[in-house]
């Protein structure tokens, strides 16, 4: 969301030395008891800094671990997940868990997808779904009335912190919503492929379930009986399949000429992470439908070249598209790596398996190491042909379709 710039701060190499110091004595560390010392001085380290609204001595000291101490640098970036995404409050002396939660939506469309305000009829359903098939029974929670694009995500730490207090604030206070300003959502991009969020927060008393999945079994219960019956215990599967087929009727009146499937709420950054991997796949999907529709012609008359683009170090993949007798690029999509990804994982062979999975038979996979080139009139990616050379995907005028790109 856009917020005021904030005054650039000169970041303090004492800070930075002792958030890596205590990340690196949690990456060490050999018992639950030392785990629990480290965490919390680091979990009050972040704090400090997230309340400074300025993310430099984070960034700085992800970067010195990054270089010194993998496990450390990991350790880190959850222990600033968690300190944004969730906490304790306390309301009439009775400690409250709280958690920012997302709920992602992977779509796909010719024409335009939408993002920003719910209104609310369709948000009252959406509470009554995730209530009744995916959030534990003692749980408060809030929506925020906005559908949210991943351009009109908080950028950086402190600023998805603001989200995750306000939302954690409204829950607490007993409100249902939290109002977006239209205004201060940034504008969307316009792609073929891409995904949206409901983004809202949950509030239980300390040790109490929030999803449904933590629920325990009482006796004489099985998973054979009716799913708003209390004490069944249900699997993460089993509420996934639920919330997408109650979900996905909830949300159809926002998704008009769209496909769309919905994936299983969860904490904000597990659901995030868990969107970037499952929107590759989703998208050459995607890609594919399209350019069989708009082009007439079956999967098995396309093919595919891959190949890897590094800047210091391997990026992501480009997938050009093109007919099986011609060499012209139609269209392209990335790739894009995530999480622990690189150069050793099994990327190419997931990419493969994908393409194969829609029809795709013949695939070239190329060994060059590209830089990442982008045209310099409009800024798209440039991908690859069969000859080894990074050129503008262009569609051909038989087929022209409203200018999209490939998210």
């Amino acid at each position: 969301m856009k917020k005021p710039r904030v005054p650039h701060r000169t970041k303090s190499p004492r800070v930075v030395q002792e958030l890596s110091r205590l990340a690196s004595g949690l990456a060490a560390s050999g018992s639950r008891i030392e785990d629990a010392f480290w965490e919390n001085r680091l979990a009050a380290k972040i704090n400090a800094q997230l309340r400074t609204g300025d993310d430099q001595n984070l960034e700085a000291a992800l970067d010195q671990l990054y270089d010194s101490n993998a496990v450390g640098y990991g350790e880190f970036i959850y222990a600033i997940e968690a300190a944004i995404e969730c906490s304790t409050l306390m309301r009439e002396g009775v400690g409250h868990d709280v958690l920012m939660f997302a709920a992602p939506v992977l779509t796909w469309s010719r024409f335009s997808i939408p993002s920003g305000l719910i209104s609310e009829p369709v948000l009252a359903n959406l509470r009554e779904q995730l209530q009744a098939h995916v959030l534990a029974k003692e749980v408060q929670f809030v929506l925020a009335d906005c559908l949210f694009s991943p351009d009109q995500l908080p950028r950086g730490y402190h600023l998805t912190h603001e989200l995750a207090s306000k939302l954690w604030t409204a829950t607490m206070a007993g409100e249902r919503d939290l109002h977006m300003n239209p205004r201060q959502l940034a504008e969307t991009g316009r792609f073929l492929s891409d995904t949206r969020y409901l983004l809202g927060a949950i509030a239980v008393q300390q040790g109490k379930p929030m999803f449904r999945w933590q629920e325990a079994e009482r006796a004489g219960m099985d998973k054979s009986t009716d799913a708003n019956s209390p004490g069944v215990k249900f699997s993460k599967q089993e509420i996934l399949l639920a919330w997408q087929t109650h979900g996905t009727e909830a949300l159809r009146p926002l998704f008009q000429g769209c496909a769309f499937e919905l994936l299983i709420p969860d904490g904000f950054f597990s659901a995030w992470r868990m969107a970037d991997r499952l929107a590759r796949p989703y998208s050459t999907h995607a890609t594919i439908d399209f350019l069989q529709s708009t082009l007439n012609v079956s999967a098995n008359r396309l093919r595919a070249v891959v190949a890897p683009f590094y800047d210091q170090w391997l990026e992501e993949y480009r997938i050009s598209f093109m007919l099986k007798d011609r060499d012209e690029v139609l269209y392209g999509i990335v790739w894009a790596l995530v999480g622990d990804e690189d150069e050793n994982s099994d990327t190419v062979t997931q990419i493969e398996t994908t393409l194969r999975e829609c029809g795709i038979t013949h695939t070239t996979v190329l060994d060059n190491r590209f830089l990442l080139e982008y045209c310099e009139e409009c800024g798209a990616p440039l991908f690859p042909n069969p000859e080894g050379e990074v050129v503008h995907a262009e569609f051909p005028d038989e087929g022209e379709v409203a200018p999209v790109h490939l998210h």
